[in-house]
């Protein structure tokens, strides 16, 4: 049995694994090499890519679905048809069977919840590059906020989507969630923001690092036009 590290794409055998972050939003790249970053000898962080395509190999994308679940996995399918990254792993609080379903039929190599640790996230990034397929067979739903005064991790995702002008059938798709669902959410979000349309909801997005990335807004009139 062959027992030496696994080759990387620096052709360095025993080198840390090299990983691209991926995202429209800054705060949430950000926020996600922060979490990596004392893990530095396992994983390297060689790139942030904010609302594109890595354009340097590495062993690892790490695709924050957050605002996008339909959005993240037509950007991986571009990613995987690339080549320039050996594994595109999508990262997200929740997976429906449709979204599982889509993510093995593209090429994903993992699905990951962002309820592990961030230990327990290397380890399966680890794992992933070492060719197990994880998390693509496992249905997970959401969970509601612990608290009434902020934004739950979903609710700050329909903001960011509220933001962009979809419409609660547009989210709702995005997202894999119902209408019905999406329309909950969306008046928790009126509450607890005390506002009380769209447009003043969306008006406070900016303050909290959501507002609209470019990219997103001409997809959003496209779709809109459609």
């Amino acid at each position: 049995m062959n027992t030496s590290p696994r080759p990387r794409v620096d052709g360095s055998p025993g080198a840390p694994l090299s990983i691209a972050l991926v995202n429209d939003y800054e705060i949430i790249i950000h926020g996600l090499a922060a979490m990596l970053a004392p893990y530095s000898d396992r994983l390297e962080v060689v790139e942030l890519e904010v609302g594109g395509e890595p354009n340097r190999p590495a062993d690892v994308a790490l695709f924050d679905t957050f605002a996008g679940r339909k959005h993240a996995l037509t950007r991986s399918a571009a990613m995987i048809d690339d080549g320039l990254v050996e594994h595109v792993v999508l990262y997200t609080w929740d997976a429906s069977a449709d979204f599982l379903s889509e993510a093995a039929r593209i090429g994903v190599s993992g699905v990951l919840l962002k309820s592990e640790t961030a230990s327990e996230l290397v380890t399966s990034i680890e794992r992933i590059a070492d060719g197990e397929r994880l998390g693509l067979e496992h249905v997970t739903r959401g969970r509601r906020s612990e608290s009434d005064e902020e934004l739950s991790a979903r609710e700050r995702e329909v903001l960011a989507l509220l933001a962009l002008g979809l419409t609660n059938r547009q989210i709702a798709e995005e997202l894999f969630l119902s209408s019905e669902t999406v329309k909950t959410y969306v008046k928790r979000i009126f509450t607890k923001l005390d506002v009380s349309n769209r447009v003043q909801a969306a008006a406070l997005a900016s303050a909290r690092s959501l507002g609209p990335p470019p990219g997103r807004l001409d997809q959003s009139a496209r779709v809109s036009s459609t």
